[in-house]
């Protein structure tokens, strides 16, 4: 994600539970490594961050423009569920914190849509999830778009942005698997929605009423997620994986795990930074 208050683009590497954090003036990057798997980490207004592990959320104090040590998970969560762990999250345009939780064997609908209240309190949204994953919101706030992977699907809500419910389900769209395993998502300023076919490597772009309007192929054979970046926010990021190219005993490419960025002719929604601080 691309955090303007410093110029910052962020990414995570989930497997060395290490987040990368490039300058973009400078052109110089740095990696803090935190304690535990974490799966996403936002950037709060007080310059902090929220990060997540398996089973709750936790606060990465800011020392400065470094990271210092993560501390122990202050927010529980699905802690009757040992099969299901958090997965994506992101700051909805209310400023409060959306994330979603997935089997662990991405069979069964164990996951679900939660929201992080004022009061630091987990509250689910919406349920019967297998594998929930990248989420974002329509430029106007009216739709929140949620990705469930083990479905191959694109669910859609109407969201109201006064307390953050949603409301009204239903498939935005729907990923043959051929094409790959929809993962990361994010909207651009137009209502477009961009989604990471990991496994298919290629992007998907959506209009906002579900038609497929454009295919992007990418040189990497997995990408997660995708993000709009720079000062103008006119650079699509895209992150990569390689592990499951090594786990079948083959050999990544060059660009398999790498970061990439291209110019799209589109450009993205502002970033908006976490109220809430744990």
């Amino acid at each position: 994600m691309w955090v303007p208050s410093l110029g910052q683009l962020w990414w995570l590497d989930i497997r060395r539970d290490t987040v990368h954090r490039y300058d973009w003036q400078s052109e110089e990057s740095e990696a803090h490594t935190l304690s535990d798997r974490s799966t996403f980490v936002v950037p709060c207004a007080d310059g902090s961050a929220i990060g997540a592990r398996q089973k709750g959320l936790f606060r990465v104090p800011e020392q400065g423009r470094r990271f210092s040590l993560t501390v122990p998970v202050s927010v529980p969560v699905e802690t009757d569920t040992p099969d299901t762990c958090l997965n994506d999250g992101k700051t909805g345009p209310d400023g409060r914190l959306y994330f979603g939780t997935r089997d662990l064997v991405q069979r069964r609908e164990m996951g679900g849509l939660y929201r992080l209240g004022e009061d630091l309190v987990a509250r689910r949204l919406a349920g019967r999830v297998t594998a929930g994953n990248g989420l974002d919101w329509s430029p106007d706030a009216s739709v929140l778009y949620f990705v469930d992977s083990g479905d191959y699907l694109v669910w859609a809500f109407d969201f109201d942005a006064r307390d953050g419910s949603v409301s009204r389900k239903r498939v935005f769209a729907s990923v043959a698997e051929p094409d790959g395993l929809p993962d990361g998502l994010t909207v651009d300023a137009a209502g477009g929605v961009w989604v990471a076919l990991y496994g298919g490597g290629r992007l998907h772009r959506y209009a906002p009423d579900g038609l497929l309007t454009e295919v992007i192929p990418t040189p990497v054979r997995y990408p997660t997620s995708c993000a709009f970046a720079g000062p103008g926010l006119d650079t699509l990021v895209v992150t990569s994986a390689y592990a499951r190219i090594e786990d079948a005993g083959e050999t990544p490419s060059e660009l398999d795990g790498a970061v990439l960025a291209a110019k799209t002719g589109v450009v993205g929604k502002p970033t908006v930074l976490c109220r809430t601080h744990l």
